[in-house]
Order: C-alpha cells, then structure tokens, then sequence
C-alpha cells in the first residue's frame, strides 16, 4: 500500500527538474522570436525554483541565495533588464526577489515573527526610513534603501525560521565560504594579469574580486576569515577538515592583503587582538609577526601604512576629513540639522555640494551618513540600532551555557560586531550589503539555536517537576 506514494515522491524531483527545463527552454525561445532579454525566462525559473525550495527546503533557499549574491555585483557592468525605461541589474533583481520570499516567509513562519529578536533594532532603522520618505530629497534612493533593509531582515528572519541543529549552523558557515569561490577567483585573475583599482595613494592594483571596490571585497574577506576562524574552533576538529580550513584562512588572508585596504586590515588585527586577550593567547604571534615581515619584504604595504599618517591633502583620511565638513556643514546651513535630507540621500547631496571631480561621495562614516540623512533625529535611531544590537548579543551570551559552543559563537559575533561599527567610522559598513548579508543570517540561526536550547531547557525542567 505504500509502495506507490514513495515511488511518487522519488519521480516528483526529475519531473521538477524537466518541468522547469521546459520552462527556461520555452522561455530562451520565446526571448528569440520576441526579442526580449534571455534573462527574463532565468529569473522566472529562479523565481519558480525559489518559491517551491521555499516550501519543501528553505534552508537550502536561503544558501542558494547567498551563494548567488556574491557574485553578482560585477554582472551589473554587462547584464540588466529594462522594464519600463528602469534598468534593473541582477543585484537589484536579486533583491526584489528576496522581498518577495520574505513576505512568504514571513506569512509562512508567522508563529515565529513575535519571538524574533531583531525586530526591534529593524523596526526603529524602518519606521524612521519611512518616515523620511515624506520630506526626502530623493524618495527613490530612499525607497530602495528600505527594500534594501528589509531584505536583510527577510534574511535574518529566514535563518532564524530554518536552523534547527548545530548541523545546520555547521552547514550555513560551509555555504559562507563556498560563496567565496568566484570572487577568491576573480581575484587571482585581477592580481595576476594586473587589471585591479588604479589607486593614486597605492603602488599596487588593488584587487576586488567581484564587487564595486576594494574595500566591500575586503570586508567580505574579513567577515569569512572570522567566520572560518569560529569553523576552525567548532567543527574542523583535528584531521583535513582542521588542514583545509587553516588554508582558506590564509587564503583569504592573501586576498585581504591584496585590497590594500587598511580598514580591513585594522578591522582584521583589533579582532585577532581581542581573540587573543579573550582565549586565543596563541593569536599574538602571528598579529605581531606579519606585520614586520610585511614591513620588511613588502614597500607597498610600507607606504599604505605611512600614508595614514600623513596630513597630505591628497591622502584619503584628509579627503575623508573635508568630505565630513562639506556636507555637515551644508547640511547645518540648511536648516537641516533636526530630521536631515532623507534615508541613503548622502551620495546625491556631496555631488550637489562638491561635484565629482573630488572623488567618490560616499560617506565612509556611518554616523556623519544617519546625521546628514537623518539629522538629530536619524542619527538617535542609528545609535539605539546599534544599542539594540549590542544588547541582544551580551544578553545572549550572558544566557548561554559557560564553556558552549553556542556561548563562543556569541562572543566570536560581538567582537565582529565591535570591529564592524570602528570600522564604520572611516567605511561604508552599513551599506556594505555581503557584510550585512553574512552577518544577520548568521545572527539569525544563532538566535534560532538559542532560542531552541531555552526551550529544550524548559521542557527538562517542566518534566522534572
């Protein structure tokens, strides 16, 4: 009697993926007799494949997605979709498409949405986005900065609904660095046919695998190295699994030192500090031992580090410096001090004020950024963002189990957190979206594996009773 169901259940996956072959196929057809793009019938078939993972494995759907994400930021210079005069490039359509699982996700795991953790510090950065819509100078960029936000909370969200075993965390972290493949590629092809970032303060190419520039390549490295570090210590245990993953990190490590970008490196030596000082004392030796070797053999690595303690106004901290000034102080003079210009509106009121002959407009400081587009006010909804943050994290490792692996993974992610917002003072790290991608899905599943241990806990307690 039950031997036809399960047959059933082993033909539904060929049958899945015939059907949707059908469905690419008619698709690139139809796009060559209609003289529409071939990437439209691609994401109707991502978008199918989507929701049904969705359904049956979202836990795999949520791997997908990070997997595909960080190699798309380079596509943007060769592929898009015009829909209505609006071109869409494949990141951007990524991040519809995640809106869109969130929201199915969220109706989906509805029991589960009370109990989230990161609700609130979401909440407060949302509800003063929205808000800013009303009086922003640039309501779209405003607009997709909210779909931007919500999408990391889908994602954290998605985490926290999916990760049921220690397993699965082990399983998220491999999904982390197998997302790492095409950009470590992309990279070594960059440095070795000399095709990075021409940088007038660097010597050297600047290599960025496949993101916009240097410094969000670098700070994705960073957030895998110390995601390969808490691998190392849980799960690689003492045979090839410990070798290969040693290796990754001294590969990443390479590709780090590559970007010559000295917030990562900052960012990378304050959290090997802390590690060392918190557990690792073994740490210390190779944090004062690269560096002089690098010293030694390395001149452009010399003249990066001389080069911060420069006051040249060519260098990039004094262009940082007058770029702070510019646009505060025009910010001041218009009367804008109280609620700012609006959400992610900093880039287009520096080009009103400076032009682009002065470089980037960018903030790279994420307090002068919610002060310029948010005021006063925007500015106290950051810090009580970040405050919410730091205390979700402490008040979870304060209630994990002394000695756990659960409790070492929440000391691992508040020094990360700590090292992200120093780094915030001279970098864009919230719009930094690889870096918050990998940080809130991996916030989420450990919020979802503590959660589970409490209520494993309570049912012990209870029994015994």
């Amino acid at each position: 009697m039950n031997i036809h169901p399960a047959s059933n259940h082993h033909l539904s996956k060929p049958l899945l993926i015939v059907f949707l072959l059908a469905i690419l196929l008619s698709g690139l057809v139809a796009s060559l007799l209609f003289h529409f793009s071939a990437l439209l019938p691609l994401l109707l078939v991502g978008t199918v494949l989507g929701i049904i993972l969705l359904f049956r494995a979202p836990i795999l759907l949520l791997f997908g997605l990070i997997v595909v994400r960080m190699s798309l930021d380079y596509s943007s210079l060769y592929f898009g979709i015009t829909l209505y005069s609006v071109t869409l490039s494949l990141s951007q359509l990524l991040g519809i498409g995640i809106a869109f699982f969130g929201i199915m996700a969220l109706v989906l795991k509805r029991r589960l949405l009370p109990l989230f953790p990161l609700n609130f510090p979401f909440a407060v950065i949302f509800v003063w986005g929205l808000l800013t819509l009303f009086y922003s100078l640039y309501p779209k960029n405003s607009l997709q900065e909210l779909l931007r936000i919500f999408d990391l909370f889908a994602l954290g969200f998605l985490a926290y609904a999916t990760m049921k075993t220690k397993d699965d965390f082990r399983h998220l972290l491999e999904a982390f660095f197998v997302s790492s493949i095409l950009p470590i590629l992309f990279g070594l092809y960059q440095f070795i046919f000399h095709i990075g970032l021409v940088d007038e303060n660097v010597a050297a190419l600047r290599i960025f695998g496949t993101f916009s520039h240097p410094n969000v390549y670098s700070l994705y490295l960073f957030s895998l190295i110390v995601f390969a570090f808490l691998y190392l210590v849980l799960f690689a245990g003492n045979g090839l699994r410990r070798l290969f993953t040693v290796i990754f990190i001294g590969i990443l490590s390479t590709m780090l030192l590559l970007t010559f970008a000295r917030v990562a490196w900052i960012a990378l030596s304050l959290f090997v500090l802390i590690m060392a000082l918190f557990r690792y004392r073994i740490l210390l030796f190779p944090l004062f031992l690269f560096p002089i070797i690098l010293f030694v053999f390395s001149p452009s690595f010399e003249e990066r580090v001389y080069e911060s303690f420069r006051s040249d106004p060519d260098s990039s901290l004094v262009w940082r410096q007058t770029l702070w000034h510019d646009v505060t102080r025009y910010s001041i003079q218009e009367e804008r001090l109280l609620f700012g210009s609006g959400m992610d509106t900093f880039p287009k009121v520096s080009e009103s004020v400076r032009g682009t002959n002065h470089g980037p407009n960018d903030p790279h400081n994420d307090f002068v950024k919610f002060f310029v587009e948010g005021g006063l006010v925007g500015l106290g909804a950051f810090v009580v963002y970040l405050l919410a943050l730091g205390t979700i994290l402490v008040t979870q490792y304060r209630k994990s189990t002394p000695g756990s692996a659960l409790r070492l993974s929440f000391a691992v992610m508040i020094v990360f957190f700590l090292t992200l917002q120093i780094s915030a003072l001279t970098d864009n790290i919230f719009k930094n979206t690889p870096v918050q991608w990998l940080f809130f899905t991996a916030l989420g599943a450990l919020l979802a594996l503590s959660n589970q241990k409490v209520s494993t806990n309570n049912r012990r307690a209870e029994h015994s009773l």
